[in-house]
């Protein structure tokens, strides 16, 4: 039996004898048996055995952080004091974010400038793209032209500019003819001056379409001059370099479109960055707690990593329990764990027993994590606990049924209406008040569990039931 269980008993058991002194009076005074007591009995019943240590502890916060602001800066709101429950992702202070919308904003004017890069590049691509094809056309042309010069002309050319001037010789000699027909008409006075100068002009015109004529046949028979081949070879190199030109164009725009597409990607990081570090202007809750302590104010200049405040995680709550090391042998990690606050009561776990023994107290620490769904405890709150070391049941019965008035403590039975002065053995065990009983009781015996301090044995009694086994 350990000291905390030897204490209860005998603190018991001491009010007990006490109490039975004056029932040792009343056993000397034979003749009372034929009195009729009423009394309160019980059915002795078998019921769990469990050890009730009266141990108390102060709750904490199952988890403890200390909230920081990344950036640095001046704090614009800090206004949640300490003892404050709030809830995942609510925000519990501010940086002066001026600057950080600065940022966001010329990373927003970057990008745009970067996409108009982009349009104007490929504007400059299409319009090389034009060009190069207008080039192409150009050497064609100029490539057929060179070929042109060089080869002279053809046979049938040659002809057909020979029949050209052979008609253009007939139309001039028949102008001719009617011109100087019509001079004498003229002269005669058979003609006007009119028809007279219209044959004129006639054999004028026919002339001047002779003379072309011959000048084509003998273009075409000498073929192209020194000159001619310069020009139409200098035209073929302008072409060329038209489309060299243009190729440039291109590649140039290809490589400013590239530049331009660089620019939008680093603007669109250089955004990303500035509305991350935006965003690192709020500080938020990680957890659904309670503020355990505030560090700075509104208005004071913090560092990256400074610590602002330092909340606790309050869904779960833990106690350290101070136990006795003599008794510690009898908690282990998983076992349930009555606790109590104030009127309600609650199933803890042990999470934890603490491998050493404190030199000041002897006690070893036992860690009990306790659910606490509705927030309605919180840290700094004092429970008691409850543990139970056995899962065995055995006969407990009030203390004030036991009767310890020498050296063996004894019970009163309900036997047909007597009372009937019954020797037992107390356990070790004590529960709300209740002792074991080892022996001397067996279930589905009645006994005396009120007024048995006033009777002897062999009383008639009238039992009336409301008492507990």
């Amino acid at each position: 039996m350990n000291k905390q269980r030897a204490i209860i008993i005998f603190t018991l058991s001491l009010s007990i004898a006490i109490t039975g002194c004056s029932t040792g009076k009343k056993d000397a005074s034979p003749g009372s048996a034929a009195q009729t007591t009423v009394v309160s009995t019980a059915i002795v019943k078998s019921a769990p055995l469990h050890t009730a240590y009266n141990l108390s502890g102060t709750l904490q916060a199952y988890e403890e952080r200390t909230l920081a602001f990344q950036n640095g800066g001046i704090v614009a709101s800090a206004e949640i004091t300490t003892g404050t429950a709030v809830l995942k992702g609510t925000t519990i202070a501010r940086l002066d974010d001026a600057d950080y919308r600065l940022q966001v904003a010329q990373a927003t004017a970057s990008i745009q400038e970067a996409l108009a890069g982009i349009d104007n590049a490929q504007a400059n691509l299409q319009a090389a793209a034009s060009a190069i094809q207008s080039a192409d056309a150009g050497i064609t042309s100029a490539r057929a032209n060179v070929s042109k010069v060089n080869k002279g002309a053809r046979a049938q050319e040659k002809q057909q500019a020979q029949a050209t001037v052979d008609k253009a010789q007939s139309a001039y000699n028949k102008a001719k003819t009617d011109s100087e027909r019509t001079q004498k008409l003229f002269e005669a006075g058979a003609a006007t001056a009119s028809d007279n100068e219209n044959a004129r002009l006639n054999a004028t015109s026919a002339l001047k379409n002779l003379e072309q004529a011959k000048n084509s046949l003998s273009l075409l028979l000498e073929g192209a001059t020194a000159e001619e081949h310069q020009s139409v070879q200098a035209s073929f190199q302008d072409a060329l370099a038209g489309k060299t030109k243009a190729l440039a164009a291109s590649e140039q725009a290809e490589a400013s479109k590239k530049q331009a597409s660089a620019n939008y990607q680093k603007a669109l990081v250089a955004k990303g960055q500035a509305e991350l570090a935006l965003s690192r202007t709020r500080l938020t809750s990680p957890v659904n707690g309670v503020i355990l302590d505030k560090i700075v104010n509104t208005g004071d200049l913090v560092a990256s990593g400074q610590a602002v405040y330092r909340i606790g995680s309050i869904d779960r709550l833990k106690v350290l329990l101070p136990v006795p090391d003599s008794e510690i042998k009898d908690w282990k990690k998983g076992q349930q764990v009555e606790v109590a606050l104030y009127e309600e009561t609650r199933q803890g776990t042990v999470s934890n027993v603490y491998p050493s023994t404190s030199t000041d107290t002897g006690r070893v620490n036992v860690e009990i994590v306790i659910n606490n769904p509705q927030w309605d405890w919180l840290p700094g709150q004092v429970i008691k606990a409850a543990q139970q070391v056995t899962d065995k049941n055995g006969i407990l019965v009030p203390a004030e049924a036991v009767i310890n008035t020498g050296s063996k403590p004894f019970i009163f039975k309900d036997i047909q209406g007597k009372a009937v002065k019954t020797p037992v053995e107390l356990g070790n065990q004590v529960v709300d008040n209740q002792l074991q009983i080892v022996s001397g009781l067996r279930e589905g015996e009645r006994i005396v569990v009120k007024g048995a301090e006033t009777l002897f044995d062999g009383n008639a009694i009238q039992s009336e039931e409301g008492g507990r086994p």
